[in-house]
């Protein structure tokens, strides 16, 4: 049965209440036979004196127990008409179980309401404090009257006081006291620091039950229905509503899998500390600000037990992406910068954020063909032995012979792969991963390629060509005219989507001759629309008639012979320039934009503008690199000229005091003639090539 409750605002209780619907919720009706504790005499009030005619005072003081300390000196216990109570809205119960209201009706059919309840005057009536079960439990059992201590008190008072009974009982629901909790901190009379004086709990258990305040109605029934305990509740409103929904889904939920109904509750949280707390422990920017954070779960009574090992979890995930998303963007900036060889690469693990970042920025970042397994690990460098670890100087070493062997054959292994990476042959990737990046190598192999010869000539044929891989300068210059290609391709596209809806201008061209063109155009080319855009109208009907084309032919004005031309020109552009593997430098690509400009300049400069000022961004990162490589080169080519230049001069032999050096007549110079059939050569030796 739903009990209609009376408006606290308009005093009125509705005549749907004497037929008592049914009510929610819950208490006892063991509760009811306490001891009074509300300024009421422990005798219980007959319930045959509570339905006089009319409301009358009963004993105060001298009969009364105290429910508060210091009692207030207005407050007195009155028979009161139930008609004239309504309830409050700041009452933290809301919800009462049918069957413990029917057991307490009962009970005071039998000896009566044994505490009173507690109203404040409200306009003509009397508004309920405190104990409005025990006021519908009267109204159930067709009681009059009833028992309540009535008092002077202001809303903050009464609400404090509604708030400060209700959390002193035995048998108040979790998610009550929860709420309880939470209309205390909002009221602004309260903190978490007063609550804890004033009912004697622990900073801990008050935060943990305003936590239940969080929980998804799916949880918050079970916790109401006590389908699962208030430890496991609270342990799973420590998180996100996202993730309580697929808690309850995947463990809770009648169509669960597996079941966690009968888990342990530090099991749980166990559980769900290891699979959704973020730990950042694991990630590797810096944590300076997280030390002190209140979203770190070190830092947080609720997550006492879970930190007890130390490994703290971050709270606020946004903050915790941002600096990683951060970390990892200026850790493939630095790697690229230190080192322009590297190519920058992605997996499925990359964050999209990541990638959105660099590719802002202009970096190229490629996408892995295979696993990161595929790719090689650069050389591992050995580990020097440590004399401590040694029973004797013999074994120590034996041990650092050992460590010189694999250190020479580590230092021949990373001089071979730079030399490998510096001639193309092997390619170095900086793989961004999810928490960081590593650097991965792949061995690039010679291609071969068919190839015509002679094409045209009688002895024509196709013969296979080996393609060296290019070299890091060679690779960076391919990829700067593969991203200009991608900018013309795009504006291609977009410049053929315009084409279909623009209008032609007016210029000059010729006549008789060209009859038959401008027919054979009309018929295979031009639409209706287009033909009436140029002033070709039908005389009769929706459309001209071959006959009417033609004739219009004949007689074509200068204007209208220009809008043809133009017309079929932005048709032309449309069927025939190529959309791959094209720049400005292609000719149909470069007539095409040249005379989008000169016909639609604000639509063709939109178009132009957005492409071009990606592909500037990637120019600019890829120049930089380029600058990099040939810097680093000329630095290689410098130190090796210094090392081959001798540090001193030579020493001349000491002289005898009566010797003295024969001066030699100068040789003339040698002259090698040199062969007029042999060419000199010019190439360019290979060491001087790598340091290009």
């Amino acid at each position: 049965m739903q009990i209609t409750k009376t408006s606290a605002k308009t005093g009125k209780r509705s005549k749907a209440a004497d037929r008592l619907p049914a009510v929610p919720a819950m208490e006892s009706a063991a509760q009811e036979t306490r001891p009074a504790t509300c300024g009421q005499s422990a005798e219980p009030i007959p319930a045959e004196a509570q339905t006089p005619a009319a409301e009358k005072a009963l004993p105060t003081a001298a009969s009364a127990s105290t429910e508060e300390t210091n009692p207030r000196p207005d407050a007195q216990i009155r028979l009161l008409d139930l008609n004239k109570i309504v309830n409050a809205e700041y009452n933290p119960r809301k919800d009462f179980r049918e069957e413990t209201l029917l057991e307490l009706a009962e009970s005071i059919r039998q000896v009566g309401v044994l505490q009173p309840i507690c109203v404040r005057p409200q306009g003509e009536g009397f508004e309920i404090v405190y104990g409005e079960r025990r006021y519908w439990a009267a109204a159930m059992a067709n009681l009059k009257f009833i028992p309540a201590l009535v008092r002077e008190m202001t809303d903050a008072e009464a609400e404090d006081a509604a708030i400060t009974e209700n959390l002193q009982r035995e048998d108040v629901k979790p998610r009550e006291e929860a709420a309880a909790y939470k209309r205390a901190l909002q009221s602004g009379r309260h903190t978490i620091e007063s609550l804890v004086g004033k009912f004697g709990k622990s900073e801990a258990y008050i935060r943990s039950r305003l936590k239940l305040c969080e929980l998804i109605d799916a949880l918050a029934g079970q916790l109401d229905r006590e389908e699962i305990s208030v430890g496991v509740a609270m342990e799973i409103a420590k998180y996100p509503s996202d993730i309580q929904q697929e808690v309850y889904e995947e463990h809770f939920s009648d169509e669960c899998r597996t079941s966690w109904k009968n888990a342990r509750i530090k099991e749980i949280a166990r559980r769900l500390y290891e699979r959704y707390m973020t730990k950042l422990e694991t990630y590797r920017f810096d944590k300076s600000e997280c030390r002190t954070c209140a979203h770190n779960t070190a830092n947080q009574v609720l997550f006492r037990d879970e930190c007890s090992d130390g490994c703290a979890g971050c709270q606020n995930r946004e903050c915790m992406m941002r600096k990683n998303n951060e970390f990892l963007v200026q850790k493939a900036v630095k790697l690229l910068t230190d080192d322009p060889r590297t190519t920058l690469a992605s997996t499925d693990e990359t964050p999209s954020e990541v990638l959105d970042a660099l590719e802002e920025e202009g970096y190229h970042v490629e996408e892995l063909e295979y696993l990161v397994s595929y790719y090689a690990e650069a050389p591992e460098m050995p580990e020097a032995p440590k004399a401590e670890r040694y029973v004797s100087e013999e074994d120590f070493a034996e041990a650092q012979q050992r460590y010189e062997v694999r250190m020479a054959r580590f230092t021949e292994a990373t001089r071979q792969l730079e030399f490998d990476v510096s001639e193309g042959r092997v390619r170095k990737y900086a793989v961004i991963g999810n928490l960081d990046i590593e650097l991965r190598y792949e061995e690039i192999e010679d291609e071969e390629r068919e190839v015509t010869v002679n094409e045209g000539q009688e002895d024509e044929r196709k013969v296979l060509v080996t393609v060296v891989p290019p070299s890091p300068l060679e690779a960076l210059e391919q990829q700067d005219l593969r991203n200009r290609q991608i900018c013309y391709e795009h504006i291609t596209t977009d410049m053929k989507r315009m084409f279909l809806d623009v209008k032609v201008a007016n210029k000059p061209l010729q006549k008789e001759e060209q009859q038959m063109f401008y027919y054979a155009m009309m018929q295979c080319i031009m639409s209706d629309s287009k033909l009436r855009q140029c002033g070709i109208r039908p005389k009769e009907g929706s459309s001209l008639t071959d006959e009417e084309q033609f004739a219009a032919a004949g007689r074509i004005t200068a204007k209208q012979q220009a809008a043809l031309t133009r017309a079929y020109l932005v048709d032309y552009f449309r069927s025939a320039a190529p959309e791959y593997y094209c720049t400005d430098e292609t000719l149909l690509t470069g007539m095409m934009c040249r005379f989008a400009d000169m016909n639609f300049t604000e639509q063709s400069r939109k178009v132009q503008q957005e492409y071009l000022k990606v592909y500037e961004k990637r120019k600019a990162r890829i120049q930089e690199q380029i600058d990099n490589l040939r810097a680093q080169a000329e630095a290689v080519e410098r130190a090796a000229s210094v090392q081959e230049a001798p540090d001193t001069e030579p020493e001349m032999p000491e002289l005898l005091p009566e010797e003295t050096p024969a001066v030699a007549p100068s040789p003339e110079p040698l002259i090698i003639p040199m062969d007029p059939d042999i060419e000199p050569d010019t190439r360019m030796p290979e060491e001087m090539k790598a340091a290009a």
